[in-house]
């Protein structure tokens, strides 16, 4: 490996740990025809699981039996309690969670979702079920300052209207399904709700409510054979939009040290405010994980004035949230645990008038094109960046590989197969480069033979060689540098596509997890790799072994003894993806194999002959 591939691999390196370990609607209710109601009230068993369950929401001062309601749509079963005119919690009936059953969201968070704190009596009351509407909830209560109030919950419908690129490619993907003949014909899932409050001062004087809060809810890991998935702390978070997108982790609650060196940068905390990194009004705040979402929206002309979030996790010693680890998994009450909370001003009612506040809420999968369609910018929760605009058309060919073949991972390998024929070029060009570059070494070591105790001399030597036949040796990095943002495009795409979950392939059972063939459970957490668990993983370890054949493929110029050591570089990255995703170590597999071909092809070539570059007077 020459020094010009060296430079690239270790740029290309620490840009990997640098991104892996950085701390990185309608104004009135529509109708649904699908919806359909029911309430009951608690039985013993739950009354008694609330009586002792900490993330129960507040309770009424008089002893109220609570009375659970549902709700419920094709995409959606959200249960709802009197208590508060709250979310309880939210199922995902498209989306299975293993062996245990669907994706439930807020199941166990210290507050329901919707619940408001603030007003006077608010925590207080027990909202009584008034009305069961075709599509829909209606809560009515009455304040203590005699204010009375209702909560409406309706389904929402499928988004007609779209825009921006995510929308145009789906009209396109849409129309290439139907001249495949396999157009989607199935109901819209709908993961949409609206909300209404409606404010009634019945009295004489206005009444000002003071500035109150709702509960978003809680992030959390994704569960897997029903234990908390241990993992970095990077997906659990709230996602939030004022004049750009922010993201708050549980990395955001630990202390900071200075790296290697260990000094202190920051204390750890409890609670954050949205107003420590932008003081502006927020448009919409989120509670997330890897793969799933809770978005609240406020409608019309009423914004978030600011979010807070809290992290309840325990804690080391040395100030960090805490994991502990039993047969491999996460202790319960030990996950890593976010809740996040939005906070609006006062409320003006003026006498004998009504007031509505309106809101809209999403709770279902982080697709870019579902999120997209909801407008106000909510694709900003993917947290793609300016990657985004390679990021969107590669999801575009993936969807379109998969409606012709129906496997998500012989997706990913044609994909693989359109970027390599595309980059291709780019390739070949490294390799050229590599071959002049090669062509040059006798020269170049007579050079360093001559000067060999004159360091100056051999640099000012070896410069003038390179003008003097036109070599550039930091042409083989620009093809690299151009390469590094598709790759960290598909990192991003393939590590976080919902679509993916669940998805098996040859011996892999879910593209989004490693491809574990056999698990030994240790009592203790592997360095690096931040698992219990002695897990063999085909791909990483065949990405490992292509990457050390394509390196022995590649010329080697320089130093010999350092070429060798270059060699065996790709066990860092053993370490690195061991536990990423199926899919992207299956994108480098066929990557690698492709690279291979084209490298073996390139070296097959005779040494270029070398000329004299007629300098320009």
């Amino acid at each position: 490996m020459d020094r010009t591939s060296r430079i690239g691999l270790a740029v290309c390196l620490g840009l990997i740990i640098f991104v892996l370990f950085s701390t990185p609607p309608p104004k009135t209710l529509p109708t649904a025809a699908t919806a359909s109601v029911t309430a009951s009230p608690a039985s013993p068993a739950v009354a008694s699981t609330l009586a002792v369950n900490p993330a129960s929401a507040p309770k009424p001062s008089v002893p109220v039996v609570e009375q659970l309601s549902v709700l419920e749509n094709d995409a959606l079963k959200v249960t709802f309690t009197s208590y508060g005119a709250a979310i309880k919690k939210i199922e995902l009936k498209q989306h299975q969670e293993d062996k245990t059953g669907n994706v439930v969201l807020n199941e166990e968070s210290h507050e329901n979702v919707m619940q408001l704190s603030g007003w006077p009596g608010a925590d207080a009351v027990s909202f009584q079920l008034k009305e069961n509407q075709p599509n829909g909830l209606v809560y009515s209560g009455e304040l203590s300052d005699g204010v009375k109030w209702e909560r409406t919950y309706t389904l929402g419908q499928a988004q007609d209207l779209e825009t921006g690129m995510g929308a145009k490619l789906k009209t396109l993907f849409q129309w290439l399904s139907k001249k495949l003949g396999r157009e989607d014909k199935a109901k819209p899932l709908v993961y949409t709700l609206n909300v209404q409050d409606t404010l009634t001062n019945a009295g004489a004087t206005d009444v000002t409510l003071p500035a109150y809060s709702l509960s978003v809810g809680r992030a959390e890991p994704l569960r897997v054979n029903g234990h908390y998935q241990p993992g970095p702390y990077m997906y659990p978070g709230s996602g939030w939009l004022a004049d750009k997108f922010h993201l708050i982790t549980v990395n955001d609650f630990n202390p900071g040290f200075i790296p290697f060196i260990g000094i202190k940068t920051r204390d750890e905390k409890s609670l954050i405010s949205s107003k420590d990194m932008e003081n502006a009004p927020l448009k919409w705040l989120g509670a997330e994980n890897q793969f799933f979402a809770v978005l609240l929206t406020p409608v019309e002309d009423h914004s978030i004035q600011y979010a807070e979030f809290q992290c309840f996790n325990p804690r080391g010693e040395d100030g960090k949230v805490l994991q502990r680890f039993v047969d491999g998994y996460i202790q319960p009450n030990d996950e890593p645990d976010i809740e996040a909370a939005a906070y609006f001003s006062a409320t003006k009612i003026p006498a004998g008038q009504t007031v509505n506040l309106n809101y809209g809420l999403y709770a279902g999968p982080k697709e870019y094109d579902r999120l997209d369609a909801l407008g106000g910018q909510q694709e900003e929760l993917m947290n793609y960046g300016a990657f985004s605009l390679l990021i969107v058309p590669m999801l575009f060919v993936l969807h379109v590989w998969y409606s012709i073949f129906g496997s998500y991972g012989l997706a990913i390998i044609l994909l693989t197969v359109v970027i390599k024929i595309i980059t291709w070029p780019l390739q070949s060009f490294t390799n050229r480069s590599g071959k002049r570059m090669q062509a040059l070494a006798p020269k170049l070591k007579e050079v360093q033979a001559k000067f060999k105790d004159q360091p100056e001399k051999i640099t000012a030597e070896t410069m003038s060689l390179y003008r003097e036949y036109g070599v550039n040796p930091f042409a083989g990095c620009l093809p690299a540098l151009i390469q590094m943002p598709v790759f960290f495009s598909l990192y991003f795409m393939l590590q976080n596509a919902v679509e993916l979950r669940g998805q098996s392939f040859l011996w892999v059972h879910d593209l989004t997890q490693p491809d574990t063939v056999l698990s030994y459970t240790l009592p203790f957490v592997i360095p690096f790799l931040g698992t219990s668990h002695l897990a063999l993983n085909p791909l990483p370890i065949m990405v490992t072994g292509l990457t050390m054949i394509m390196m022995r493929l590649t010329p080697q110029i320089g130093d010999p003894q350092q070429a060798k050591i270059a060699q065996f570089m790709p066990l860092v990255f053993l370490f690195i993806f061991y536990n990423f995703a199926a899919a992207l170590s299956l994108y480098y597999v066929i990557n690698n194999c492709v690279s291979i071909v084209q490298i073996y092809r390139n070296v097959r070539k005779p040494l270029p002959e070398l000329k004299r570059v007629q300098r320009k007077k």
